[in-house]
């Protein structure tokens, strides 16, 4: 039964680790580099920020919404069948408003995080454009160093990335075998490969490196609440929390896997809502008890990279 978690997991991630998502905004942020942003500082950030909050509400956090309320078809289908799915495939009265609320506070939180990133780097770049008036450097050749040190910086992150997917991976098939050696080896390679993926240095990576987080995460908790709001709205009221990442979760998470408790006392304490280590970032399903009570095939975390045979 864990490949119904593993399936419903896999949706998720297809939007909201999509290329996609990540190139377009990697677009607006190269264009507002090379354009203008040594002109006016101030005024540029604003335009960069209403184009990043465009982006997310007119066309990702649809596609969470989608892809949220489709994952949720696996566990419906295993629990309840075809009555099931049909009661859930339309979202009306309380659920309905839950997930458009929760959408317009997702929106509001993205805005504040990018807000924060844009007023960040306009202060950073008047300091280096004052810095460099001081120093008596060219204009045009601080603004090319900037501009020239970023893309690099980009191109070894977007490889550092790659790497760190092969070394989850790698870590799903190491607790596959059950061979502690190759698990703890394992282990010590994802570490080593999630410092590479965030280690920037240059004011303009560090904007984009939080601001694809922000992205992200305001994805995955869309996804997460859409997929509850269709539990919801098939008539379940009881959840069982379970962790996903397999060894890679959290301590928080990894105490949580198979607790139960009614949607009133998750309120507030859902994958995402932050009282976990892993934060907004975590993965972890709520599933209706129904799915997960005497299944012994997920006592322990999910991992969702051991089932190669699923469509990724």
């Amino acid at each position: 039964m864990a490949d119904r978690i593993v399936a419903a997991v896999r949706m998720k991630r297809k939007v909201l680790e999509g290329v996609d998502q990540q190139s377009d905004i990697i677009d607006i942020l190269d264009n507002f580099v090379r354009k203008t942003i040594f002109r006016e500082p101030d005024r540029e950030t604003r335009k960069l920020k209403r184009e990043l909050v465009a982006l997310m509400r007119k066309k990702y956090l649809p596609r969470a919404d989608e892809s949220g309320r489709r994952s949720a078809v696996p566990i419906l289908d295993r629990i309840g069948g075809d009555a099931a799915v049909a009661k859930g495939a339309r979202l009306s009265g309380r659920p309905l408003r839950y997930l458009s609320g929760f959408r317009q506070a997702n929106i509001k939180w993205f805005a504040q995080e990018v807000e924060t990133s844009t007023v960040a780097i306009s202060s950073e770049l008047k300091a280096q454009l004052a810095k460099a008036s001081r120093d008596s450097i060219a204009r045009a050749d601080m603004i090319s160093d900037v501009i020239d040190s970023y893309k690099a910086e980009l191109k070894q992150t977007r490889k550092a990335r790659r790497v760190l997917e092969q070394a989850n991976k790698a870590l799903a098939n190491a607790e596959a075998t059950g061979d502690l050696k190759a698990i703890k080896a394992a282990r010590k390679a994802r570490s080593k490969a999630k410092s590479a993926a965030h280690n920037v240095k240059t004011a303009m990576g560090r904007m984009e490196t939080r601001v694809q987080g922000a992205a992200r995460d305001a994805v995955r908790r869309e996804t997460q609440r859409a997929q509850l709001a269709t539990y919801r709205q098939a008539g379940y009221t009881v959840y069982t929390w379970v962790a996903v990442n397999g060894a890679a979760a959290c301590d928080s998470c990894t105490a949580l896997h198979g607790t139960t408790r009614s949607l009133k006392e998750w309120q507030g304490n859902q994958p995402g809502d932050g009282h976990t280590y892993c934060g907004g970032s975590c993965m972890c399903e709520l599933v209706p008890q129904e799915f997960t009570k005497d299944n012994e095939s997920i006592k322990e975390p999910v991992n969702p990279y051991l089932f190669d045979a699923l469509e990724k």
